[in-house]
């Protein structure tokens, strides 16, 4: 009964972990077919802040999976087992969300910068 408490808290307690990794606010980018350059600096800015936002959650998130990787060798249990994966399987596709973010943003605002430079060299 103590062993299952233990595990079931465990449980709990990378569950509350996982709750407290706060997914960055995507930044409004700046349109760069209309946007001045104090604009697209500022969006820039907002870019750069929100990658590291990004890079701090998925730290976060990576320790959430190293405690599951853990907590899955040390449990005996099969039901805690297949609890523990699925909190790993979901942790992982939360880590690859927040790469495919990082990408998507940066793929946003290089469109935005050549709208930019187009305007420029009109």
């Amino acid at each position: 009964m103590k062993l299952l408490s233990a595990a079931l808290v465990s449980s709990a307690l990378i569950a509350g972990q996982a709750i407290a990794c706060d997914l960055p606010t995507k930044p409004t980018l700046p349109d760069g077919s209309k946007a001045e350059m104090a604009e697209m600096v500022a969006g820039q800015q907002a870019v750069k802040a929100y990658q590291k936002d990004l890079g701090g959650y998925r730290d976060c998130v990576n320790a959430d999976i190293d405690k599951a990787d853990k907590a899955m060798k040390e449990t005996k249990s099969e039901e805690e087992k297949a609890a523990l994966k699925a909190e790993h399987a979901a942790a992982v596709a939360n880590f690859n969300k927040a790469v495919e973010m990082e990408e998507k943003i940066a793929g946003e605002f290089n469109l935005a910068i050549r709208a930019f430079n187009a305007k420029k060299n009109k």
